[in-house]
């Protein structure tokens, strides 16, 4: 269920904005709605700068990105294609797009689950900056995969293709079929065999 907010929603760049929005998704650095919600609505980049400490599970995704792929999380992505920060419909434009609109419907299976990622605050690690580590301390299961989430957001757009010509982009140009996330699911005999164990073979 999305719960449409009209107080001051906390995502993004460094400049507080009143957001009407119902929460979750994009590169969540940027104030977005549902994949399935965003189509025609109006983002405004919020603020990480005031963000309280119940958010600061969003300052772990934007530590991740920076450390990753060596960029500035708000320039470089809040803005970037259909689906980074301010997207949210149409197809994506490239891989780093693609990336994002994983992470939306990563975001999106967790709200399904009952969890709040964008408040769901996580522990973890970055080694050499190169090496990113969920930690064990993570108590409950949406702690836990929040940080997957995050941390497979960081590392696809580690190994994807920046293009300049995608930075800022205005998703009124953003056309075509938004892809459905159930794109990201295992297909249904594979899913099966990982919750059915094998039956025990008979005896001699």
């Amino acid at each position: 269920m999305w719960v449409t907010h009209h107080t001051p929603c906390f995502v993004g760049s460094f400049l507080p904005s009143s957001c009407s929005t119902s929460l979750p998704l994009s590169l969540a650095l940027g104030c977005g709605g549902p994949v399935s919600e965003m189509a025609g609505s109006s983002q405004h980049p919020c603020s990480l700068a005031v963000l309280p400490a119940a958010h600061s599970s969003l300052l772990n995704l934007k530590s991740m990105v920076e450390a990753i792929t060596g960029r500035n999380a708000i320039l470089s992505f809040v803005g970037y294609g259909c689906f980074c920060g301010l997207g949210g419909h149409g197809l994506p434009m490239d891989e780093v797009d693609w990336c994002c609109h994983a992470h939306d419907c990563c975001y999106q299976k967790l709200f399904d689950q009952g969890c709040h990622p964008y408040v769901d605050h996580y522990e973890h690690t970055i080694e050499n900056n190169a090496t990113i580590v969920c930690s064990e301390l993570n108590k409950t299961e949406c702690d836990k995969q929040t940080c997957e989430c995050d941390k497979s957001l960081a590392l696809c757009l580690q190994s994807q293709t920046y293009n300049e010509e995608h930075r800022n982009y205005l998703n009124i140009y953003c056309h075509g079929p938004t892809p459905n996330c159930s794109i990201y699911e295992p297909p249904q005999e594979e899913a099966a065999s990982i919750h059915i164990s094998p039956e025990p073979s008979a005896p001699p």
